[in-house]
C-alpha cells in the first residue's frame, strides 16, 4: 500500500480546509481565556483579544484591597489572555496546518509543550530505577 494521497482525497482536504478558513472569523471571536487566583476569590475572563469579559469577585476577594485587587485582576487577566491565545492559535492551525500554528505560538511568546527528555539506551541499566519504590512483603 503506498502513503500517497489521492487527488480525490487531496481535493478533499482542500475543501475542508477552505471550510474551516471561512469559519476562523467566528471561531476565533468564540475564544475565551480564563484564569483564577489561588484563593479561587477572583476569576477573569477575556477574549482574544485580552478584552475583559467576565469578572467574578467573590466576597472574600475584597479584603484584599483596592491596590492587590487591582494588581490581581490585571495578573490574572494577561494569564487568561495568554490561555486565550494558545486556544485562538489552535483554531488557526485547523486552516493553516500545525506548522503555521508552532510558528505563530512562538511568534506570541507562547511555549508549545517542551520536548521530552530523551534517554540513551544502556543494555542492563534502568534510567528509571531510582524513581522505584519497591515493597517488602
Amino acid at each position: 500500500m503506498t502513503d500517497r494521497r489521492t487527488a480525490d482525497r487531496l481535493l478533499a482536504d482542500a475543501e475542508e480546509r477552505l471550510r474551516v478558513t471561512e469559519e476562523l472569523p467566528a471561531r476565533l471571536a468564540a475564544v475565551r481565556g480564563w484564569a483564577y487566583n489561588a484563593d479561587e476569590n477572583v476569576q477573569v475572563t477575556v477574549d482574544v483579544h485580552g478584552g475583559l469579559k467576565e469578572l467574578k469577585l467573590d466576597e472574600s476577594a475584597l479584603s484584599l484591597g483596592p491596590d492587590a485587587l487591582g494588581e490581581a485582576i490585571v495578573a490574572l487577566s494577561h494569564r487568561a489572555q495568554q490561555a486565550a491565545l494558545a486556544e485562538g492559535v489552535n483554531v488557526l492551525g485547523d486552516a493553516l496546518g500545525d506548522a503555521a500554528a508552532l510558528e505563530m505560538m512562538r511568534s506570541a511568546g507562547l511555549r508549545p509543550d517542551p520536548e521530552p527528555d530523551v534517554v540513551p539506551y544502556t543494555p542492563g541499566v534502568d534510567p528509571n530505577a531510582h524513581r522505584w519504590r519497591v515493597i517488602e512483603d
